[in-house]
């Protein structure tokens, strides 16, 4: 169907012309930006229904295959409401005036480069459609920073670290098509069925080293509390919603597609590495000063339970990590945006520097409460629900022992998360601070609110999201009651 083709082409068409547009005329990229992704977000649900799928042959050998499951219709969704909204946020920002219609195309890249990535049924396709996300982001890292001085190390780093996973990623695929003969997903998979189950382990450690290193689980973190905290605040609301979760639904799309016989060995060394991942993220954002950089250890702290789910190998596991593509979206975007707020007009991301901000910013405050609520599980948010499947499956699984300390972990959620609450929008404020009352513009009311509807909403209402996931489980071989 060409309207697949459509839902892939046209965050690109966006991107070139942005690139065509006067670099003064950046608050029309922003608006044409926001206005593409919106319309890639509702082609995305009208497609939803219908599964579509497109093969494309190229004469190389290689044909290409778009198709449109449940597990790609949440992940697209995600992704183009993350990137409206991350646009939509930037429209009201006065202090970056190096903004400029290629920032927005860069970004719209990005949305091009994931949006492949989630509907690539090939592996040659699926690999060319990573690098084509990875590189647009690294311009966004380099070139929009707030700390330009260490622009080049972040840029740096983000570039070596991402690169690394795609490489053996790579060396997977190439060593795969070594074997089997054939890149098609479906053709692969059955194909791998019939090698020995210890070289297919082996290959799945390299393939899934790439989704490890984007979810930045233990050791491979480096590079995010660095990309997420100095970055301007819009990439980084792109890094949290949508270049994180596409590491996700490459886990969820590529667990099971290795035979269980192989996956089962995987299984225990990564629950160990998510609850080392929970506790370290965790303990870390427990100590910091920097609210930005407590909320990206908080990201690392939170893949840890994205991964012990799919580490459970179980549909109760899968539901729950899939949730979280919808979870860490609508949390970690209304985190971010109600602190970037406070820190515009505080000068400072210092919590001991900061204090009092909920008697200027009543709505930040009350947002910020909600989203942290999320993060450690509390309902009625959503984030509630996907930690009651994880946790469900991490016992149902028998290894009690990892299941207690991942509960134990969630107390150091809490913890960072109330201290990070208290020390910005409670207690006294600075004296240098209490200026006049400041006005903002409707864009970043509305960007902040779209987000905390659908955090409350999804909390209240889960059956929206959790249908959806149980039918994207059910694509992967993983079929769970509802």
């Amino acid at each position: 169907m060409k309207s697949i083709l459509t839902l892939q082409l046209l965050p690109l068409i966006g991107a070139l012309i942005m690139f065509l547009l006067p670099r003064k005329r950046f608050e029309l990229a922003g608006i044409a930006a926001f206005l593409f992704a919106v319309a890639e977000f509702v082609l995305a649900f009208k497609l939803m229904p219908l599964s579509p799928e497109l093969s494309l042959p190229t004469g190389l050998g290689v044909t290409l295959v778009f198709a449109f499951d449940t597990l790609s219709a949440i992940t697209v969704l995600v992704l183009s409401g993350a990137t409206a909204i991350a646009i939509l946020y930037s429209l009201y920002m006065k202090q970056y005036p190096e903004r400029t219609p290629s920032f927005y195309s860069m970004i719209l890249l990005v949305l091009f480069g994931t949006t492949g990535v989630a509907l690539a049924r090939d592996l040659i396709q699926f690999y060319v459609l990573w690098e084509a996300m990875l590189i647009p982001a690294w311009v966004l890292v380099i070139n929009w920073n707030e700390d330009m001085s260490r622009a080049r190390y972040t840029g740096m780093k983000f570039f070596i670290i991402t690169h690394i996973g795609a490489v053996l990623m790579l060396a997977s695929i190439l060593w795969i098509m070594t074997v089997t003969g054939a890149t098609n997903m479906a053709e692969v998979s059955a194909a791998l069925s019939a090698l020995p189950a210890a070289t297919v382990t082996i290959m799945a450690i390299l393939f899934l080293a790439g989704f490890i290193v984007k979810l930045a689980i233990f050791p491979f973190h480096t590079w995010l509390p660095d990309a997420y905290t100095s970055s301007v605040m819009p990439v980084t609301l792109i890094l949290v919603g949508v270049m994180t979760n596409i590491g996700v639904y490459g886990m969820a799309r590529f667990l099971p597609f290795f035979p269980p016989d192989a996956t089962a060995a995987l299984s225990y060394p990564l629950m160990v590495a998510a609850v080392v991942t929970m506790f370290y993220g965790g303990i870390l954002a427990l100590v910091e000063k920097n609210a930005k950089k407590i909320v990206a250890y908080s990201s690392i702290s939170q893949m840890g339970y994205v991964l012990f789910g799919f580490a459970t190998l179980l549909p109760m596991g899968m539901a729950g990590s899939v949730f979280n593509i919808i979870n860490q979206a609508a949390t970690k975007l209304t985190l971010f945006m109600c602190l970037g707020l406070v820190f515009e007009y505080a000068g400072t991301q210092r919590i001991d520097e900061l204090g009092g901000w909920a008697k200027r910013l009543p709505f930040a405050a009350i947002f910020s409460t909600a989203s942290v609520l999320s993060l450690v599980g509390a309902p009625p948010m959503v984030g509630f629900w996907p930690e009651v499947l994880t946790f469900s499956a991490a016992f149902a699984y028998g290894n009690y022992t990892l299941a207690a300390l991942g509960l134990v972990a969630t107390v150091i959620s809490a913890a960072y998360g109330l201290r990070l609450i208290r020390m910005v929008f409670f207690g006294p404020m600075q004296a240098k601070q209490d200026g006049p009352v400041f006005t903002m513009r409707w864009t970043s009311y509305s960007a902040v609110t779209l987000s905390m509807i659908s955090l409350f909403v999804m909390g209240v209402y889960p059956s929206i999201a959790f249908n959806a996931v149980r039918k994207a489980i059910a694509t992967l071989g993983f079929f769970l009651a509802g």
